[in-house]
């Protein structure tokens, strides 16, 4: 894949990933839970950390750095892990098959337009 495609296509991911998150934490955060969260017990709130994390992403379009592709990786790899630990145990919240249908779509995508070749100088998608 060329580097100009390259870096289109990872700008297009981050955006579209950051969308799909911040949407995902808003509607979290507007239907509520009937029982207390665990996040609020230690001081942190999930839904706005969606929120910022899918803002981060759509602004990453821009300049899509490796960086950001590990990042959007290891939140797409967290994702699958929790989906299949919450599936295969009792626990009251899951996540549906769709959310990691998603990641691993997401996952492979990244994985397809990740800059492989090393360049410390110029860490961007489009190397020179």
């Amino acid at each position: 894949m060329k580097s100009q495609h390259r870096r289109a296509a990872v700008s297009v991911l981050l955006a579209l990933q950051g969308a799909l998150i911040l949407v995902g934490a808003v509607l979290k955060m507007v239907g509520g839970a009937v029982f207390v969260p665990f996040d609020y017990f230690v001081g942190v709130d999930a839904t706005i950390a969606g929120v910022v994390l899918g803002a981060a992403f759509m602004l990453a379009f821009r300049t899509p750095t490796r960086q950001w592709i590990n990042l959007a990786v290891l939140y797409e790899v967290l994702t699958i892990v929790a989906g299949v630990f919450k599936f295969g145990t009792s626990t009251a919240v899951q996540l549906t098959p769709m959310t990691m249908i998603i990641s691993a779509v997401f996952l492979v995508a990244f994985l397809a337009c990740y800059p492989w070749s090393s360049s410390a100088a110029n860490p961007e998608v489009s190397p020179a």
